[in-house]
Order: structure tokens, then sequence, then C-alpha cells
């Protein structure tokens, strides 16, 4: 009776040939799956909106000013619940209106930022992380104050956010020339390309610049007490918009996290400085609005939707608000058609936000005017984002059947190579050996995302840092414990062959498992991103590459590890004396098996 084809003993040369390309074939993939994960942040990013195609919508101011000017002071990273802790900020809250606003989805800084000045959340404005080097292309706060003929000015410690809104200077001359500021231009390489590298004219085409920033005066002083020298210099000009960034707040939420001392301290110190910079305003004729653009977990972080990130707190008082209004709903996006109507202006133009009317001291119909011209620009303005979401997605599916396609035939082409290189003892499958070593990369490496990376949000995410940075340190963790699950496992294995077969089936098999789903988030969610990708998708699209580059640092390092262990023992002759024994021992157990089976042995040899 047939006992069917047995596959051959593993040999030296298939295992070798194989593991080589095993190892080839991952780099491959290591190389794509690292390259595509390095870009990934700004692939999040959208250069040129849909809005910004359109022009904005600049309707006419339906009442006067109602403040001499306004103060908008962003205290970076302030929770909600601790900013109800802060004596100065409460006190200011019973003066005017005190509420809670809601921070806009990716909820990082930067974004939100823009999202403050522009009235448009990150997935219209383009601004996804904070690693956007462009400049912002749609209708802002400053531009309206420009418009009008009038001047803005910034101060910060912690970020040149007047970056982001270089703008091509007016016509005619600011009323304040001497503060206007050029910032540093970025370097135009196409000059250098097309003249002599040596000549004065190619290097002063190269840094040649027509912007300048939306605001008259930027000043950025990010050293101790940089913040209160240039805000007192920024008020004192009497802008009739000024822009405060703090970042005290923020820098101790991701050191520390939002519920530590430090991070309490470091609200109480920003409210210090608020209550020393409004000692110098008139409430009676200027406003102030204090807004935060996100908060913190517990654990430090930020850009998910946890509540304690989403939820901000909004303190608006002094000329123009009615003491005590209720405001309800309140997002970010409605802080610049405020500030605006406060000032008189048009609210920027690409904007989604509403001014809110209840807390303005207005009359009933010039509330309901503004009311009725905000829902105007606001429809206009959700047409054409969710027109370029719709374009977008019907793209994505004319390609997603033929990339699924793609990923189908690359699975089964994997298939095939690992049928025929097992059939040729180059690899094998040792379910014992596989159960062990192939799910202990992943478990830890997703297992750390899960828990320490709260719950697989992007508020993982350190401050201005990459998620596929931070991503890398658990998929590090993972590698390691794979190579010793795997050392573990093979080390009762002999011979060179023996054991690069059996690492080599563990190596194929952990290389699938992290290559379909990268595969096929590839497919399902290509770029450019239009839209942004849920906060769980945020994290596993990255995760999943980082994955894969990781697994084939593991299998590589595996690998060495084995070869090691060959040449080891090959030298040490009391290894060489064990290795002797065990076949010695595996030889007598085969022979004492064919003894025990004359019967067959027998009917063999007549046939």
């Amino acid at each position: 009776m047939s006992m069917g084809r047995r596959l051959p003993a593993p040999t030296t040369l298939w295992s070798v040939a194989t593991a080589i390309a095993l190892l080839v074939i991952g780099a491959w993939a290591a190389v794509v799956a690292g390259s595509s994960g390095a870009d990934f942040m700004d692939d999040l990013e959208l250069p040129h909106p849909a809005l910004a195609a359109a022009p904005p919508v600049i309707a006419s101011p339906v009442a006067p000013a109602r403040s001499r000017r306004v103060v908008i002071v962003i205290v970076d990273g302030l929770r909600r619940d601790v900013a109800d802790t802060l004596p100065f900020l409460t006190a200011l809250g019973r003066q005017g209106v005190d509420t809670s606003a809601a921070s806009q989805y990716p909820t990082w800084s930067r974004p939100n930022y823009v999202t403050i000045l522009t009235g448009a959340p990150p997935t219209a404005s383009g601004v996804r992380t904070n690693r956007y080097r462009g400049t912002v292309e749609l209708d802002s706060l400053m531009d309206r104050v420009r418009s009008a003929g009038l001047t803005a000015g910034y101060a910060s410690d912690y970020d040149p956010l007047p970056r982001l809104f270089l703008r091509k200077p007016v016509t005619s001359p600011m009323p304040r020339p001497e503060l206007a500021v050029l910032l540093p231009p970025a370097l135009d390489v196409t000059s250098l390309d097309e003249a002599d590298e040596d000549s004065l004219e190619a290097w002063s085409a190269a840094i040649r610049v027509d912007m300048s920033s939306a605001f008259g005066d930027p000043r950025y002083a990010p050293w101790p007490g940089g913040f209160r020298e240039a805000a007192r210099s920024v008020l004192a000009a009497g802008d009739p918009l000024a822009v405060l960034l703090i970042g005290v707040v923020d820098a101790a939420g991701h050191a520390e996290g939002g519920t530590s001392p430090e991070y309490l301290a470091a609200a109480r110190q920003a409210d210090a400085a608020l209550a020393d910079l409004v000692a110098t305003l008139d409430l009676a004729r200027d406003t102030l609005i204090v807004v935060a653009d996100h908060g913190h977990t517990d654990a430090g972080g930020h850009g998910g939707l946890e509540p304690e990130v989403v939820t901000v707190p909004l303190v608006m008082v002094g000329a123009g608000i009615v003491p005590g209004a209720s405001v309800v709903g309140a997002r970010l996006t409605d802080v610049a058609p405020t500030a605006a109507a406060l000032l008189g202006l048009p609210a920027p133009g690409h904007g989604l936000g509403r001014a809110l009317v209840e807390a303005l001291a207005l009359s009933p119909a010039q509330r309901e005017a503004l009311a009725a011209s905000d829902s105007g620009r606001v429809a206009r303005n959700q047409r054409i984002v969710d027109r370029s979401v719709l374009l977008a997605r019907r793209q994505h599916a004319a390609r997603r059947g033929l990339r699924l396609g793609l990923v189908g035939a690359g699975v089964v082409a994997v298939m095939a190579l690992a049928f025929a290189l097992r059939r040729r003892g180059g690899l094998q499958l040792d379910l014992r050996i596989i159960m062990v070593t192939v799910p202990a990369f992943f478990i830890v490496y997703y297992t750390l995302i899960g828990t320490i990376g709260h719950r697989f949000s992007p508020s993982i995410l350190p401050d201005r840092g990459h998620l596929a940075s931070e991503l890398l340190k658990y998929g590090i963790a993972g590698a390691v414990v794979h190579i010793l699950a795997t050392w573990l496992a093979l080390r009762r294995r002999i011979t060179l062959a023996d054991r690069l077969a059996a690492a080599n089936g563990i190596a194929w098999l952990g290389l699938l498992i992290a290559m379909v789903p990268a595969a096929l988030l590839w497919a399902l969610y290509p770029t450019p991103y239009v839209e942004v990708p849920t906060p769980r998708l945020l994290v596993l699209i990255p995760a999943a590459k980082v994955a894969i580059a990781c697994y084939v640092l593991a299998v590589a390092l595996s690998l060495v590890v084995e070869v090691i262990v060959f040449f080891a023992r090959s030298v040490d002759p009391n290894v060489r004396l064990l290795r002797l024994e065990r076949a010695l021992a595996r030889a007598r157990a085969e022979a004492a098996e064919r003894a025990a089976t004359p019967s067959a042995d027998a009917s063999s040899l007549e046939r």
C-alpha cells in the first residue's frame, strides 16, 4: 500500500537560496513600504484644496464695528477641564461669555491654527498635520483686515505661524509700512538649474521673493520670557487684530501628560501671562477672545477624537460681547467669523463657520442678517468640498478593482513560490514552530500600539512628530521578541539546512501576513487623501507599512543568528559531538522502527 510521496529533506543549497530570495523580496517590500510610510504625513496634506480654486464669498458687513480691536489668544493644548481651574480666565468668563468649542479633526496644532484664522477645518483647508510646508491658499481673517486697510500683529514663543500666510503684496501701501516683515523665502532651485550656479544673477534669482506676511508685525520669540516681551510690543502697536499664541501648556502636556502637576503648573503660568497682557487692554473698547487649538490626553498627546482632546475653552469678553450670553455648539471654525463681525468686516470667504451672533451686541435684525449671510457662504463652500470628495471617491473606485486584482495576483504568486520551494526542501512549514514564532511580532507590535498608543488614535503622535517614526519604536520591540522566539523555537535543530528551512517558513508566512494588509490598504485607501482617514485608519495605514519594514529587519537578523549559530557549532568540538550523538540516536530509532515492522518489509520484498 502506497504511503504517499514524502517531501525531500532540507538541503543547504536550497535553504540558503530560499533565504536569499526571501531577503530580496522582503528588502524590496521594506523599501517600498518604508518610503510610503515616510511620505504618509506629507500625503495627508492637500496643498491645493478645492476651496482655493473658488473665489471667496465676500459679503457686505451687516453692522458697523463693535470693537476697536480684537485680540485672539490661542493657548496651545489647553484642556477645557483644566481651563475651569484657572482663576484669571474664569474671572474673565464671568465678565463675558464662557463656553466650550469643538476642535477640528485631525486635532493637531497647525491645522487648527489655520481653522481658527480661516474658519475652514482641516478637511477643507488641506492643512492636516504639523508638517505642512506650503502657504495657506484660503481667505483668512488677516486678509479681510488687510483688505480694509488695517493691520494685524502676531506674537508667539511657540510657532512661526505667519509663514503659513505669505501673501502677494498689496498694491496700495500699508498704513504702517515700517512694520511690514518679509519672512525667509523658499529657495527657488529651478533658477539655479537654468543658469550658471556661480553667477551672481543666478543666486539673486534664487532668493528673490515677492511675498509678504499677512501679518503686519509678526514676532516669534522662542526664548525664556520672549512671549511676554513680544506680546507687549504687539499690543502696544495698537493693531486692530492681534493674534497671540502661548505654547508652554502644550509643551508640558506632551512631556508630562494632561493631568500631570507640570501641565497644571504650565496652565497657571499661561493664566498669569494672560492677566499681565489684559492689563494693557481697555475692554470697554477692545475685545478679547481666548481659545485653545486642542486639548491633551491624560498621558499626553492629541490628534484624535478623544473628548478631552476635542473639547477646548472659548472665552469672549469686552466690547461687542453680551455678558452671560448662552452659546451652544461652538466650533473653532466660528472664531474667525465672530472676530470679523466684531471688527465690522466680512467673514473669511472660504470659511465653513458662523459668527456666534447670540454672543454679539447686535440688534435682532442684524443678527438675522448676519446669520443668513453666514448660512449662504457656508452652503456654497460646503458644496464645493462635498463635490471634491465625491469626485475623489469616484476616481478611487475606478482604480480600486485594478489594485485589488494586483494584490490578489501577488498573493497567488507568493503562494506558488512557497509551494515550489517547499517541494525542493528550501522551506519548511512546521506548524508547532509557526504557531509560536509568527504571531510573536504582530501580537507585541499591535498590542503596544493599541494600549500605549491610545487605542489606535493619532493622539499617539509626539509633538510635531511623524506617525511612522513613533510607530517604529513599537516595531523594534516586536522585532526583538520575534528574534528571541525564533531562536528558542529552532534551538533543537542541528543542521544549517534544517534550521534555515524552518526559519524560511517562519519568514515567508510572516512576510505574507505583514504585506497583505498593507497591500489592501494601498488598494482601498490610495493617495491623495482628499478625505482624511478616520483616527483608526490614520494609525493603521502607516502601522501596516512600518510592520513590513520591521518584520523584514527581524527576519534578516534571525537568519543572521542562524548562520552564526551554525558556524559556532561547526567549530565547537562539544557541539559537533552532540550532533553526532543525536544523529546516532535518530539512526537507532529508525532501525528499531524498521525492525518492528517485518511484515511490511516482507511484503515489499515479495513485490
